[in-house]
């Protein structure tokens, strides 16, 4: 008898020991612990007091993984999170986080949020994520109000309470009519938040480059203020001055009133002059800047130095006189602006080959490689004659 009750109470201890194992390994399997996951790090400035180990992890509202720890960092709070691993291929990198609750007074859970650009691949283990926000619970606004309520002393709260409430009363309609208008203008200036958001960039970058020339606009400053001085010290002559040309442009007033017409028609006719200037304008600086190099090559030996001159003299080949009627201008120059070899011709550019342009002559295309004699030049030239040539 003893040994068959010996043996009935190894069996309950058996099966309570097997109940235990079975309990045991149903709450680790509802705990995750044997399915796969990956860990991952959630750092938030505070958790709050309803985020507790096994708080739900949620993206899109679909639970992803469990809270495996909380606990206070150096910094804030530290989560540690455990994403169930197929759940985790589905997460991308970059990824944000948010610790929300349903209610204020309901458990926290934590919702991950989607990043910017999603082609990243997915979340890595050991990957460490800054909280975007915190849900605020009702004790920690019971709290605050508390320390607001323990701060103010409530003779001056009345005070001031019924100070407001004298102001405020019989002005109801002013104060609706004044909400209203907010109302329009916040409804005038929604549309352009995004622009205002760009202006407030902008202003940013500009007070940058003020920050950085600040030495610059400091020392104008200084300069300015002895432009000042000047001012003030001339300030008689200045005075005639600003009278004469009060008197000038009296004067200049009728000009213009009795010459309007011409003036128009000159402006009309100067156009078509203006118009090719402008078109050949970027000759303009390469000619003066080679006018400018040819200068410092001259002065040398031209008698730059004040008292001596360097001459080398010799006899030119000439080109062929001018005729009739091959020679006629022709104005069909083409080709746009050029500069040619200016502004600074180097002696490998020498000789530099010459533009020749449709205007009727060509001095190079019959230039002489030896003397000639052309006895009835120079008196075409000084009679008129005619004969071909003049």
């Amino acid at each position: 008898m003893n040994r068959h009750s010996l043996a009935r109470k190894f069996a309950a201890l058996v099966l309570a020991l097997a109940l235990a194992g079975v309990l045991a390994v149903t709450y680790a399997a509802y705990r995750g612990a044997f399915r796969p996951a990956v860990d991952i790090t959630i750092e938030s400035g505070r958790a709050g007091l309803a985020l507790r180990t096994g708080a739900l992890v949620k993206r899109h509202g679909v639970e992803v993984g469990r809270v495996a720890r909380v606990e206070q960092g150096s910094a804030g709070a530290v989560v540690d999170v455990r994403l169930d691993h197929g759940a985790a291929q589905q997460v991308p990198a970059g990824s944000g986080a948010d610790i929300t609750s349903t209610t204020i007074f309901g458990e926290k859970y934590i919702t991950l949020t989607d990043p910017r650009d999603e082609s990243a691949g997915p979340i890595r283990a050991g990957t460490t994520i800054r909280a975007g926000s915190v849900t605020v619970e009702i004790d920690s606004v019971f709290e605050s109000l508390t320390a607001i309520l323990q701060a103010v002393a409530p003779e001056k709260l009345n005070t001031t309470l019924s100070a407001l409430a004298l102001a405020l009363r019989g002005q109801g309609a002013d104060l609706g009519s004044a909400i209203d208008d907010a109302n329009a203008v916040l409804a005038t200036v929604n549309p352009r938040l995004p622009q205002l958001r760009h202006d407030f960039r902008s202003t940013a970058d500009a007070a940058t480059v003020y920050a950085d020339a600040a030495d610059d606009l400091s020392a104008t400053l200084t300069n300015a203020s002895t432009t000042a001085d000047t001012l003030v010290a001339t300030n008689d002559t200045l005075d005639s001055a600003l009278l004469s040309m009060i008197g000038m442009s009296g004067t200049a007033d009728q000009v213009l009133t009795q010459n309007t017409e011409p003036l128009i028609s000159a402006i009309g006719l100067l156009r078509p002059t203006t118009t090719l200037l402008g078109r050949y304008s970027p000759e303009f600086t390469c000619f003066l800047q080679g006018a400018d190099e040819a200068r410092k090559l001259a002065e040398p030996v031209s008698g730059g130095n004040g008292a001596t001159m360097l001459l080398r003299s010799t006899f030119l080949l000439g080109t062929s006189p001018y005729t009739y009627p091959a020679n006629l201008p022709v104005v069909r120059a083409s080709g746009g602006p050029r500069c040619g070899a200016l502004p600074k011709v180097t002696m490998s550019q020498v000789p530099t080959p010459a533009i020749v342009a449709d205007t009727g002559v060509d001095p190079f295309r019959s230039a002489g490689t030896a003397p000639q004699l052309v006895p009835g030049s120079l008196l075409n030239l000084l009679y008129a004659a005619k004969g071909g040539t003049r």
